[in-house]
This record gives C-alpha cells, sequence and structure tokens, in this order.
C-alpha cells in the first residue's frame, strides 16, 4: 500500500474517532442519556446527568426575554416600567387557576408558620413537609403557585426509576415557566438529598421556576448539591412508588403511563 494511501486512511481513521467523541458529547448534555447498570456507574452517570441535563426542564421561550425582567422576593426595583409583583393568592385556595405571570411573588408565606404540600395525584396522594428554615425562597414560590392552581392537571412528564420524577410546567415541557425566575436559596450539604427529597432544578444558578423534581432511590444522596431542596415527601411513598413504577428510564424518561396531579393542598400551621 502506497504511503499516500496509508495517509488517508489514517485519517479516515482520526475523522470517525473525532465524530464519534463528539457524538458522544453532545449525547451526554441531552436528557436521555444512557446510564451504567453498575452500582458505580450509576452513581456517576446520575451525577453527570444532575449536572447538565435536568436544567434543560427550565429553557424560557425564545420570544419571551424574561430574564431580564423577572423580579424576585428579595430583589425590587423601582424602574418605570418594571413588573409590578402579583398579589398573593388566597390562603384557603379559593383564588382562580393562574399559570402565567409578569413577575417573580412578593413574600406571600409567614415566617413563623409551618407548611405541607398535600398531592393529590392519580396514582394516589401523598404529601410533603415543606422546609422553609432551608429554603424560605423556593417554598414562597411552591405555596404562592399551588395555591394559584399553577399544578392542577400537570403530569410527570418524565419519570426516571430509581432516579426521579419531574412535574411542573402547564404549557409543554421546555418551552416555558411561569413567566419569571427566582434565585437559590442556600444549597444544603452533600449527602442531604435522599428518596422523596423536592427540588426545584435549573439550567444555571439563580434561575428557578415552576418545574420540580422529587426523588426516588437511594443512589440521589450522592448526587452533587446544586440545586435548592425545599421539601421532604413524609407520608404516601406507596403513591410515589406506583409513578415510577410507570416511568422510563434514563434513554427514554416518557412514563409508559403518566400520572398527573390532580391539585396541591396547602396546609399551614402556626
Amino acid at each position: 500500500m502506497s504511503k499516500v494511501r496509508q495517509r488517508q486512511k489514517q485519517r479516515a481513521r482520526r475523522s470517525r474517532r473525532d465524530h464519534a467523541l463528539r457524538t458522544e458529547a453532545t449525547a451526554a448534555s441531552r436528557p436521555r442519556r444512557r446510564l451504567a447498570r453498575a452500582a458505580v456507574g450509576v452513581v456517576a452517570a446520575l451525577g453527570i446527568l444532575f449536572l447538565g441535563v435536568l436544567g434543560s426542564a427550565l429553557r424560557q421561550d425564545a420570544n419571551r426575554d424574561q430574564a431580564t425582567t423577572a423580579e424576585t422576593p428579595t430583589s425590587r426595583t423601582t424602574e418605570p416600567g418594571a413588573p409590578v409583583p402579583p398579589p398573593c393568592p388566597a390562603p384557603d385556595g379559593s383564588s382562580p387557576r393562574r399559570t402565567l405571570f409578569d413577575a417573580a411573588p412578593p413574600r406571600c408565606i409567614d415566617p413563623a408558620a409551618s407548611y405541607r404540600a398535600r398531592f393529590v395525584t392519580s396514582a394516589g396522594s401523598f404529601v410533603a413537609d415543606l422546609d422553609q428554615g432551608r429554603s424560605p425562597l423556593a417554598v414562597n414560590n411552591f405555596v404562592f403557585l399551588a395555591r394559584y392552581h399553577f399544578y392542577d392537571g400537570l403530569p410527570f412528564h418524565r419519570v426516571v426509576r430509581d432516579f426521579y420524577a419531574q412535574s411542573g410546567d402547564p404549557v409543554a415541557p421546555d418551552l416555558v415557566g411561569p413567566g419569571y425566575t427566582f434565585p437559590d436559596d442556600p444549597l444544603p450539604p452533600d449527602g442531604t438529598y435522599r428518596e422523596g427529597s423536592l427540588v426545584f432544578p435549573h439550567e444555571r444558578a439563580d434561575a428557578n421556576g415552576s418545574q420540580f423534581l422529587i426523588f426516588l432511590g437511594p443512589d440521589v444522596a450522592q448526587l452533587p448539591h446544586i440545586y435548592p431542596l425545599f421539601g421532604q415527601v413524609t407520608e404516601g411513598l406507596e403513591a410515589l412508588a406506583r409513578i415510577e413504577a410507570d416511568g422510563g428510564s434514563a434513554e427514554d424518561p416518557s412514563p409508559a403511563q403518566p400520572h398527573r396531579i390532580e391539585r396541591i393542598e396547602i396546609t399551614e400551621t402556626a
């Protein structure tokens, strides 16, 4: 074989190798990532997925420039034409449903009160204790949206067995959130995530919206803690188990049988 032909083959092999590496890198940034089945491989793959993928669920509609106008409970502006924070919803749940807002909510929760959320779903009911001592901004946001019935009727549109169940977008998954973002609370220490933990995923720090995850399975404790942790399921784990049983896989997180949130009831105690 001539040297020219050999060089051509070498270049072809390098081209195929480079293409394979690029393809792998691209696939690693998408939600439908392949996880290793061995225990160590599962943890490593979950960590990568956790860091780079789930935040894509909070991508905003490209035609809406929300990031520069979103207002947060701790960052107010008095500039003319600035978005006006929406009114707090009625604590008794009588407010009409709303799924889009011009700005982040003001503080709508009582700093001295405790809050619980009862999820009534097509798979049964479960209860989560909300931890405003750890995550006041996240709890305020969740209670605000729940009392406006934002989550009513929404599916768990991504469910990965032994990993997470995801919900929280009333328009379409990945397209639009509530119309605003809000900043992170202090992040929890490593090892705090566990089965039944509720977090707000995001694409970048301080860009939380409406989508939330409920972690499933024991390996989540080993994930990097980069998302606000605002609640913990304390009752009704059997309902979560049914949601998980009908879920998909890392390769295809679309549930075989999508379960829906019928309503979320917020309980406030002094």
